[in-house]
């Protein structure tokens, strides 16, 4: 038996709200590739666009580039709380759902969703400043982040159109 549509929709509304906390300090780490950065977001609001009110806003300004002077020095180690935030709300939407589910949708979706929420947290530890290292790598890593927060969105959409058709 699959969990309420309601119980769902919450449980991503407060994934939603995670990844939106985690995309802001992403955003603060970007130096160059506005390009990239710009699909990323895009390709993420449009994951989430079911969700009329929980829609990713950004604006032009928020996407310019920073230059090292104008980047928060503590922006990257706000990866590690986020991701912790997110891994949390996954952990309890997934405990909607029975351990073996009989719909291969339902057990490919909560693969996803887990399984980026565990790699989210794995590339989060690289952001934090133990060892400094080059731009290029907090650039990529923070790539990363943004993909794995795709990853964890689009998952708990697919799960969110599971349960509205199959308990309707």
């Amino acid at each position: 038996m699959l969990p309420s549509t309601e119980d769902v929709i919450r449980k991503t509304e407060q994934i939603t709200k995670n990844i939106q906390e985690l995309l802001r300090a992403a955003q603060e780490n970007k130096h160059e590739s506005r390009q990239i950065e710009r699909e990323s977001l895009r390709k993420l609001r449009h994951s989430l666009g079911c969700f009329s009110t929980l829609v990713l806003r950004a604006d032009k300004s928020s996407l310019q580039p920073l230059t090292l002077q104008q980047q928060r020095p503590d922006s990257a180690t706000c990866f590690m709380p986020c991701s912790e935030r997110i891994h949390v709300a996954v952990a309890e939407m997934a405990a909607l759902f029975p351990k073996k589910p009989r719909s291969e949708m339902v057990r490919a979706s909560l693969s996803l969703l887990t399984s980026s929420a565990y790699r989210l947290q794995s590339e989060c530890k690289k952001a934090l400043p133990a060892e400094p290292s080059p731009t290029s790598d907090i650039q990529l890593v923070t790539q990363q982040v943004i993909q794995c927060a795709y990853d964890i969105a689009k998952a708990a959409k697919q799960l969110v159109t599971i349960t509205t058709k199959e308990n309707n």
